[in-house]
């Protein structure tokens, strides 16, 4: 969360009171522009040729068709951190080319192209060898004109996980607060910052959203009819349902990896506590009892334990307990003020983000607490709110370095970012779909 909004949060629940909307100009659209990225290691990559799909038909169609294909590919193998594309055989001096990607595109007939219908394209895809040509993978698609992105996204994710064995995130989406003040929506935006949608134009405050296990429904904490609640919204249809709006805080959900139940900070016993609930709302078991703020709980990925923050000793540390609400300990040690806690998708690290002198920074480090890195520096100004991507590998979180909050994806392996989002409103609470 913002550390405006969440110092306002903490200062309002140390009065024991409800958090009111916090204010926000409602933004339109957004902008894909080409990224900014910087490199400090360099690491070992299966160089790939990635060649412009052969057009068959189709006229200019299918030239666009080719052209859009080509560039998500090359994009996809480049934002993996696992491979490096080359776009010509002419490279084959400084690129030691182990694959070579290769297609044909064919357009829709030409009555198709003169009365406008949308029709689809028959994209044909093969993973080869290089220089042997030996045929690895082939597949064949009929995508419509709007189904392109995605269709080479789908056969970047096959190619990723042939080559390396790691599943690739090319499909995958995030989901973030965007707007001014008390007025902030619910966006989505494709991992490589296509494709911007708008979920909620409620005129209210809607944030820290979370994705389903499954994608199919986004929970996220909102004022939609005055009180702070936790809504759900369904992917598919846009339809947003109540889970649970008690008096104070509903905040901070985060759903279990079953997508039975969530866990979230309920200030409704009079100071904030951890409750796991089902996903209509019955309150399944409190997990905390303390006079200390407790919340941002996250569910470790096999669902036996979560972490959450919690002052209890003076200052926001991070904290570990079961599912049963025992075995709590302590992880934290450093840093005075540690929150947004994510465990990463194999469960062998925790991000989060902790204050460091006048900014915030983001923190990765084992989840038994050790080897702790500090991801970000000064140059960064404020970093908050990390969420995983799928693969373990890349993080994405809200930073002011430009002197407002855009989304930037963080290469942990390589330490390499790229911006995500741009535009004029703030852009908070990413989350990263699974």
């Amino acid at each position: 969360m913002n550390s405006g909004i969440r110092l306002l949060f903490f200062t309002a629940i140390c009065l024991l009171m409800a958090v009111g909307p916090v204010g926000n100009a409602r933004a339109q659209g957004g902008s894909s522009e080409v990224v900014i990225q910087t490199t400090k290691s360099a690491y070992r990559k299966t160089d790939i040729l990635v060649s412009l799909p052969d057009v068959l038909s189709g006229g200019r169609k299918s030239v666009q068709a080719a052209e859009l294909v080509h560039s998500v590919l090359y994009s996809d193998m480049d934002f993996s951190g696992l491979m490096r594309g080359g776009t010509s055989e002419a490279q084959a001096d400084s690129m030691e080319f182990e694959f070579v990607i290769e297609g044909t595109v064919e357009g829709p007939l030409r009555d198709a192209e003169q009365t406008g219908a949308e029709e689809p394209t028959t994209l044909s895809l093969n993973l080869l060898t290089w220089p042997g040509r030996q045929l690895l993978l082939n597949k064949r698609y009929r995508p419509l004109p709007s189904q392109l992105r995605a269709t080479a996204h789908h056969f970047a994710n096959e190619v990723i996980f042939w080559v390396t064995g790691e599943p690739g995130i090319c499909l995958s989406r995030i989901v973030f607060s965007r707007g001014r003040s008390d007025r902030r929506d619910l966006y989505a935006i494709d991992y490589d910052g296509h494709n911007l949608l708008r979920l909620t134009a409620n005129r209210e405050l809607n944030l820290c959203p979370s994705w389903s296990p499954d994608g199919k429904e986004i929970a996220f904490t909102s004022y939609r009819r005055g009180q702070q609640g936790l809504y759900s919204l369904d992917t598919a249809t846009g339809a947003v349902r109540l889970i649970i709006e008690q008096n104070g805080l509903n905040l901070g959900a985060d759903w279990h990896p079953s997508g039975k139940e969530l866990v979230l900070s309920l200030s409704q016993p009079g100071n904030p506590e951890i409750f796991r609930i089902d996903t209509q709302g019955k309150i399944l078991r409190r997990l905390t009892v303390s006079s200390a703020i407790e919340i941002s709980p996250s569910w470790s990925p096999g669902g036996r334990d979560l972490v959450f923050t919690s002052d209890r000793t003076g200052t926001p540390q991070l904290y570990i307990i079961d599912a049963e609400g025992a075995g709590r300990r302590r992880l934290t040690f450093e840093g005075k003020y540690n929150d947004s806690a994510v465990w990463s998708p194999g469960g062998d690290r925790i991000a989060y983000a902790t204050r460091s002198g006048n900014y915030t920074q983001v923190v990765v480090m084992k989840s038994t607490g050790e080897d702790r890195r500090i991801l970000t520096d000064g140059s960064w100004r404020n970093a908050e709110d990390p969420s995983w991507a799928p693969d373990g590998r890349h993080l994405v979180f809200a930073s002011d370095r430009t002197g407002e909050f855009k989304l930037y994806v963080y290469d942990v392996v390589e330490d390499t970012f790229r911006q995500l989002t741009f535009g004029d409103a703030p852009d908070i609470t990413p989350a990263w779909s699974r």
